[in-house]
């Protein structure tokens, strides 16, 4: 086999396209040496020739599994969901997130000349503890969500979440949103110079993650490949457009996932276009063997689509221990010209061809699709799905179609899981985009291993499962969730119907001027329109050193105190009291 020594570090190829000329290349890194030589591989490549196929099925070969599939850790609380959620990102990642984030605050705040009200001048080093609460309010994002990042801190009873003010800031949040870093910008190497690498943002997070997916669970015998986007419109040179895809434009990614769970082993990123050429055998052959190379040798058995699949690729796994079944492309070489001439009339209709340990199908459904497999036939089986052409009687299918349609959605359901919780910030680093992401991958195969431990009583829905997860991120880091007993009275009934009593606004003995909750966003909304090159001026309304010692909020004497506790639309009725009094004014 050509380029045997090599394996591939980043790989892409466009699935929508209809040849390997499109796939944009790899790149040669590590050495990925197997127990078989050169001759015994080569021995099969005459399945290449189309005249050696034999018409009709062959009866396949036994394919040893003896693994023994599941969690490779222990846990001690296997109904915690923080249990399972460490073994891929712990303590000593939060420290290493919180370092890097600090060295580079450091570095931003010695080379930036900032204004005198900048929010950036309140920055102060963080924590790992710190860092911890911070993931935990990026994954109870994902669960509640927002139009916008303040809302989550906004004390309109409307849309508040108490949550979010109780364990930090906005404006800390925010500092730490724009800090954040994963690697020390002094050793980084630009673009288009030698040594340049285009994960380097990711840091050795990035990695960790990736290496614990595949470390901490052995799967099962059946394993998916496919594709997977994460979304991203922003400036960047591996961007890819995918037309025919839900999500058109973002980063692409090729995915190996356990088929019974949708468990995710493997995540391959694209990172654009290299200058080493693909080996000899296709660039797809490449990218399929270096997904695999850690599960060769142990009875596996692959699914793919029709832009992998090829009798070379098939026929080089059986010789590797690894079966394989999925749909190809008619022209791919090895395809025999007989069964692509094979006439099919009715849908249903099936033609068959063997070489060896590989049988190759041409099956009618709406059109002529072909498969290839070294582990199932063409025989029919009833699926559990009813045939509303034949009086709702179960579906009749070739053995071969029906193991595909059952294992290949694997990475779909993994994708699914992760979007339907899916980060909304808004952020102009494709890397901070990307690692949430891949932290959203972690939480989802943290809860495939709880389903597989827990204990039954205790199951959760995913959910329930984040929900649980980020309380108990929140008290490991030091914090603490209080949970009022009954239903809580409504901010608005309390504001209107309660005692009140003006405080002095006070920060220890240093006396505070705040802007007036109610007159300054009135004031505000007051003013007219601005004029070309005309800036607003900062605060509108009045600065206050009182404020309401129950509600806690900024208000002056009069007539804001008055209105607040009295108008349940304050705001309306301070701009109907000011026209009021401007109109007796002019009078």
């Amino acid at each position: 086999m050509a380029d045997r020594d090599n394996i591939i570090e980043e790989i892409f190829a466009d699935s929508d396209s209809d040849g390997e000329d499109n796939f944009e290349g790899f790149d040669l890194e590590d050495l990925n040496t197997t127990e078989l030589d050169d001759e015994s591989i080569h021995a099969n490549y005459n399945v290449l020739n189309s005249e050696l196929w034999n018409e009709g099925d062959r009866t396949p070969l036994p394919l040893s599994f003896e693994q023994e599939p599941g969690l490779q850790k222990e846990v001690s609380d296997s109904d915690s969901p923080i249990e399972y959620f460490e073994l891929f990102l712990d303590d000593f990642d939060y420290q290493n997130i919180s370092d890097e984030t600090n060295k580079y605050a450091d570095q931003f705040l010695a080379n930036k000349q900032l204004k005198e009200k900048s929010r950036f001048k309140k920055w102060r080093d963080t924590t790992a503890s710190e860092m911890k609460k911070f993931i935990a309010i990026v994954i109870a994002m994902a669960i509640i969500t927002q139009m916008d990042i303040s809302e989550y801190w906004t004390v309109n009873p409307v849309t508040s979440t108490p949550f979010f003010p109780s364990v930090m800031s906005r404006d800390r949040f925010l500092l730490l949103l724009a800090f954040l870093h994963l690697n020390d910008n002094d050793k980084y190497i630009p673009r288009g110079v030698e040594g340049h690498e285009p994960l380097f943002k990711l840091g050795p997070l990035y990695h960790r993650i990736l290496t614990k997916f595949r470390s901490v669970y052995k799967p099962n015998q059946a394993l998916a490949i496919d594709e997977s986007m994460v979304a991203w419109r922003g400036n960047l040179s591996f961007r890819v457009y995918s037309p025919d895809k839900p999500v058109k434009y973002g980063l692409k990614a090729y995915v190996l996932c356990d088929s019974e769970n949708a468990y995710c082993l493997r995540f391959k990123l694209y990172t654009g276009k290299k200058s080493v050429q693909p080996s000899e055998n296709g660039a797809t052959y490449d990218l399929i063997m270096d997904l695999m190379r850690n599960y060769f040798e142990k009875g596996h058995i692959l699914y793919c689509d029709n832009y992998y699949s090829s009798p070379r690729l098939f026929m080089d796994l059986w010789v590797l221990g690894t079966g394989a079944t999925g749909t190809v492309r008619s022209y791919r070489k090895g395809i025999p010209d007989k069964l692509k001439k094979a006439q099919l009339s009715n849908r249903g209709d099936t033609a068959t061809m063997s070489y060896g340990p590989l049988s190759c199908l041409k099956y009618l459904d709406a059109k002529a699709v072909y498969l290839i497999s070294t582990t199932d036939t063409s025989v029919n089986v009833e699926t559990r799905r009813p045939d509303f052409m034949r009086n709702h009687e179960a579906k009749v299918r070739p053995s071969m179609v029906h193991v595909y349609d059952q294992k290949m959605g694997a990475v779909d359901r993994s994708n699914q899981m992760v979007e339907n919780y899916k980060l909304g910030i808004k952020t102009m680093k494709w890397w901070k985009k990307l690692i949430f992401h891949i932290i959203n991958i972690a939480i989802v195969n943290s809860y495939i291993l709880y389903k597989e431990n827990c204990s039954f009583n205790n199951a959760m829905v995913q959910r329930h499962f984040r929900r649980k997860l980020v309380e108990q991120l929140i008290q490991s880091s030091g914090g603490s969730i209080t949970t009022p007993l009954g239903r809580p009275a409504p901010r608005v009934l309390e504001r209107l119907t309660g005692r009140h009593f003006l405080d002095k606004l006070m920060e220890g003995e240093k006396p505070l001027h705040r802007q007036c909750i109610v007159c300054g966003p009135a004031e505000r909304e007051m003013l007219p329109p601005l004029r070309p090159g005309e800036k607003r001026k900062r605060r509108c309304g009045h600065m206050t050193s009182y404020k309401c010692r129950q509600c806690n909020v900024s208000l002056c004497i009069s007539p804001c105190f008055e209105i607040y506790h009295t108008k349940q639309e304050f705001l309306l009725a301070y701009k109907r009291s000011r026209l009021s009094s401007n109109s007796s004014t002019e009078e």
